[in-house]
């Protein structure tokens, strides 16, 4: 009975061990084991990571070309206002411009009233309306071609009253003088200009030199305009107008660049026309006029310049030093002939001192003695200066 009772398996018997064998899923050598259950979800992390941090270098690099954009906006908007701010110190201090938009639409602020309009160049520019350092010198030497600056004229801004100091300052025909008042303008400009506009109005400033210098040394390409006599003009009116200071400033600049470069027409050339303007103007003159001492303060200044005295007194020798009549028809001579006595004695008639002494007053008579000593005064000034020179 014993041997028919089959016997009870042991756990770590043979049969249970293959039986348990048999019942796992088979591996191939050398391959990998199977992955966990959990590995699935792993490795969604793990692509989840990668597509965030992908996100992320993405938002990173949009940040940067917004960064980039930002700062080319920036430096964009800069140079556009500093090209504004240009623009608009051009137009202050030569008084032009390309643009003829509506003044309505124009802030006003930091232009002048009236500007001349240069339309052909205008035209040629096609769709720049604005002035800048690249054309700036085109531009100016267009506006001194002009014969008649006033005709073209517009109005800057929308004000309706009628403005006519800023008229006669953009509309100036006398080439001279509209030089001298832009290099006026641009001086005043350098004082209060900031610093990073500083060196284009010091240009502006040279530009109404060097365009002075060509005036001088060819002033047959200006139609209608004698340089020669805008000159004395010129200084004539600063010295009534008390700024004769600035206008040789100007001039000494000018009687620099001229005396550098005599390829065209040397100094003694330029200088001699304005001395023959000077000597047919005083030659009418008599001692009891006022104008009288001007042009002797316009020779004074002359004779004290080196390169002008030189000059001068090359000028006022004679053709033959042996004719004696001669020299009273120099620039110097016609000055000492001014006399206070009869040219034809007995001939009172055209005779401007003391003509009735007994019915003027002691003080006209003072004034009119005044102004005889007064030329006297300086013409032996004048004439030591020219000895000087000379030795």
């Amino acid at each position: 009975d014993d041997e028919r009772r089959p016997r009870p398996r042991a756990p770590w018997s043979r049969t249970g061990a293959t039986s348990s064998r048999n019942n796992a899923r088979p591996r191939l050598r050398g391959a990998p084991a199977e992955l966990p259950p959990t590995q699935p979800a792993v490795e969604e992390t793990s692509a989840s990571q990668d597509d965030s941090d992908n996100s992320v270098s993405e938002s990173l690099d949009d940040c940067d070309y917004s960064v980039a954009e930002i700062s080319r906006s920036f430096r964009s908007q800069q140079e556009l206002c500093e090209q504004l701010n240009i623009n608009h110190m051009i137009q202050r201090i030569f008084l032009i411009t390309l643009d003829n938009s509506d003044p309505n639409l124009k802030s006003g602020n930091g232009i002048p009233a009236r500007c001349v309009y240069l339309e052909e160049m205008a035209a040629d520019l096609e769709d720049q309306d604005w002035l800048d350092m690249e054309n700036v010198e085109q531009a100016l030497f267009t506006r001194l071609l002009l014969p008649e600056p006033g005709n073209h004229l517009i109005h800057m801004t929308s004000t309706g009253i009628q403005n006519l100091s800023a008229e006669r300052d953009a509309g100036e025909k006398h080439i001279l003088r509209y030089l001298f008042a832009c290099f006026r303008r641009a001086k005043e400009e350098i004082t209060k200009v900031p610093e990073n506009l500083l060196p284009f109005a010091v240009r502006c400033r040279n530009l109404t030199v060097s365009n002075t210098h060509t005036l001088f040394l060819t002033p047959e390409i200006y139609v209608n305009q004698n340089v020669y006599e805008q000159l004395v003009d010129l200084m004539l009116e600063s010295l009534r107008g008390a700024h004769f200071e600035e206008v040789t400033e100007f001039l000494e600049e000018v009687i620099k660049s001229l005396t550098m470069d005599e390829e065209v027409r040397t100094f003694a050339e330029v200088m001699v026309p304005v001395f023959d303007i000077l000597s047919g103007r005083i030659r009418e003159l008599h001692l009891c006029q006022i104008l009288l001492y001007s042009y002797l303060d316009i020779l004074l200044y002359f004779t004290k310049q080196k390169d002008i005295a030189k000059v001068f007194v090359e000028y006022i020798q004679p053709k033959d030093p042996a004719n004696g009549q001669l020299y009273q028809k120099t620039l110097l001579g016609t000055i000492l002939n001014i006399s206070c006595l009869l040219k034809t004695p007995g001939v009172v008639e055209s005779h401007g001192y003391f003509l009735n002494p007994s019915r003027s007053s002691p003080q006209e008579i003072k004034v009119q003695e005044s102004n005889i000593h007064q030329v006297y005064i300086s013409v032996p000034f004048l004439f030591c200066l020219c000895i000087k020179i000379v030795c």
